[in-house]
């Protein structure tokens, strides 16, 4: 989408809106009913090592959401290849919603873990979620222009328009299948569960990081 300039509506944010309004009212519902630790952080086999005070729950995660929230609209006000940033607008759009999206989730179910005092599958919730964010980004990766806040941003890829299109070519498939080993974790034991998806992580991200470093080499002769 060509865009001259930032341009926020009702239109653009109201899912980013809408997830606001849930994440607090789940926060005001449930604050009153909660009379013990809330779950906060999951080891790798998806078990809670982690608790917060229900009003750090009720305060903490919607400050959280609402402070990410600002940030995310900053940022093309603040990114110095602006008219890049503008044109990667859908992408920017899908991860801005995805990721809101994702911490309203993870809100409502550690508030219903809270509430319940029952144990959630993170393990599950939370592999298959990064699965689906890794595959989204590969189908956008080729969309996304030369810009200091989206994209595989290294010192080869920002210096050069053709190292950003390889790298980002590359990414648009290492990231696929970094999300198809995600999507594997909820069905493997420990420790199996944590290094699969380790190894998607270095697909995706540092085999594109290393191949843009070798362009640039090459480039250099």
């Amino acid at each position: 989408m060509e865009r001259s300039k930032p341009k926020f509506t009702l239109k653009t944010e109201w899912f980013a809106l809408l997830m606001i309004i849930i994440i607090i009212g789940i926060a005001v519902w449930a604050y009153p009913q909660l009379d013990g630790p809330v779950p906060s952080h999951w080891n790798a086999a998806g078990q809670v090592d982690g608790y917060s005070t229900p009003l750090g729950h009720a305060l903490g995660m919607p400050a959280m959401f609402i402070g990410i929230y600002l940030l995310l609209l900053a940022l093309p006000f603040i990114e110095p290849r602006r008219q890049h940033f503008l044109q990667s607008w859908g992408f920017y759009a899908v991860i801005k919603n995805f990721l809101l999206g994702f911490f309203a989730l993870i809100y409502a179910v550690s508030t219903w873990g809270g509430l319940v005092g029952e144990q959630i599958p993170m393990g599950t919730i939370v592999p298959l979620a990064v699965g689906l964010l890794f595959i989204i980004l590969g189908n956008y990766m080729t969309q996304i222009k030369s810009n200091f806040f989206m994209g595989i941003r290294t010192p080869w890829t920002l210096s050069s328009e053709d190292n950003w299109k390889k790298t980002h070519r590359l990414g648009a498939y290492t990231f696929v299948i970094g999300g198809l080993l995600f999507f594997a974790t909820p069905f493997l034991s420990v420790p199996l569960n944590f290094y699969i998806p380790m190894i998607g992580i270095i697909i995706a991200g540092l085999l594109p990081v290393l191949m843009s470093f070798v362009w640039f080499l090459k480039d250099k002769r």
